[in-house]
């Protein structure tokens, strides 16, 4: 049921979130360390969806219900100020670095890559075996983002401008998601494509959609706030944590249950512990997701994303950078390059963004 009480409920900033980023990062860098047997680091790129649909469905909603209305195109302003930049910094880097070291063919390949990963379609090419660059793989989940993005938000608004319930809005996401995760599970079935199921918008949209789903129950005021309901959110935010770390070592991203209703299961359950984060913590949940460092870890994590493809995969033509023990090193040097990256570029363009505002955003 409709709770006033919570109908003005505000996101504001919050350094939980900023953890959850922060955990979600580590988890891809550890997956991607050839060194480290942690596959299934692979779920911190699912974790980093549901958070992005969390945090637009819920700030689009609360724009519309300050102020009337969603500008729809401040919206894109916003997301490209935030991720076009420091993309277009590393991709430029990456091609430059490859036409200095490596042999014109890879070179011109690497530029292919690159221009694809700018349109934001390098996810499609890669369901179809057609990418040429290995080094820009995580890119997938740049152009998966930005494709829900574009998509989205346009249902949200027209769902607005129907005067539909806050339960229907609801309902559509959920049916959405249900039937992504389910032709993922059928087209696996059918092909035993994993570049097809894994790579596909459309069959791994479950996990932006889950976080919808969690933004638009929140925001909405369509949970219980008894503390019975907190307690359960609080278990259940608990137990998550503890399947992904016990997840990290165990899982891979081609696992047959992990294609067929497992990623599923994991997206619902990191949309609860999101939820859980937002609403009623624990003290565990908030000591973890809080802490200092992994909170800044999470601030820098878009850099930290875009600058280790550059660092692991022309790192090692260095050799400090070749040898097996070095995955340390490895990492903190692209922590460095994220803060450069951070501090230089994006946070002077991120002030930039409160001119395309119409709910001012909290400060940190």
């Amino acid at each position: 049921m409709y709770n006033p009480s919570v109908a003005e409920f505000r996101l504001g900033h919050r350094r939980c979130l900023d953890g959850a980023r922060g955990l979600a990062i580590l988890f891809v860098l550890l997956c991607h360390t050839p060194s480290l047997p942690l596959g299934g680091g692979f779920i911190g790129v699912d974790l980093f969806f549901v958070l992005s649909g969390f945090l637009i469905t819920t700030l689009l909603l609360e724009e519309e219900r300050k102020t009337g209305d969603v500008r729809l195109g401040y919206f894109y302003a916003r997301r490209g100020l935030r991720l076009l930049p420091a993309l277009v910094a590393m991709l430029a880097v990456m091609a430059g670095l490859s036409a200095l070291l490596e042999p014109p063919q890879t070179a011109a390949s690497t530029r292919s890559g690159a221009l694809m990963t700018l349109l934001y379609s390098a996810n499609w090419f890669m369901a179809f075996k057609a990418y040429p660059c290995d080094k820009l793989l995580p890119t997938w989940s740049l152009s998966v983002e930005e494709q829900f993005y574009l998509i989205w938000p346009l249902i949200l608004v027209g769902l607005l401008k129907m005067k539909s319930s806050r339960g229907s809005m609801a309902a559509v996401a959920a049916a959405g998601l249900l039937l992504s995760a389910g032709w993922r599970a059928l087209l696996w079935a059918r092909t035993g494509s994993y570049d097809r199921v894994y790579y596909g918008t459309d069959t791994h949209a479950d996990g932006l959609l889950s976080g919808s789903l969690a933004g638009i129950l929140v925001s909405s005021g369509l949970l219980a706030t008894t503390p019975a309901w907190g307690r359960r959110l609080n278990r259940a935010g608990h137990l998550t944590l503890g399947v992904l770390f016990l997840f990290l070592p165990l899982g891979w991203a081609a696992d047959a249950y992990v294609l067929q209703g497992g990623l599923l299961v994991l997206n619902l359950a990191m949309a609860a512990m999101i939820v859980s984060l937002v609403m009623s913590p624990g003290p565990i949940l908030r000591a973890l997701f809080e802490f200092p460092p992994l909170v800044w870890i999470g601030k820098v994590s878009y850099g930290i994303y875009l600058w280790h493809m550059v660092i692991f995969g022309m790192g090692g033509r260095l050799p400090v950078l070749k040898t097996a023990g070095s995955w340390p090193l490895t990492i903190a040097t692209t922590i460095g390059a994220a803060a450069v990256s951070f501090y230089g570029l994006e946070q002077p363009l991120l002030r930039m963004k409160r001119r395309f505002e119409q709910v001012p955003s909290s400060p940190p």
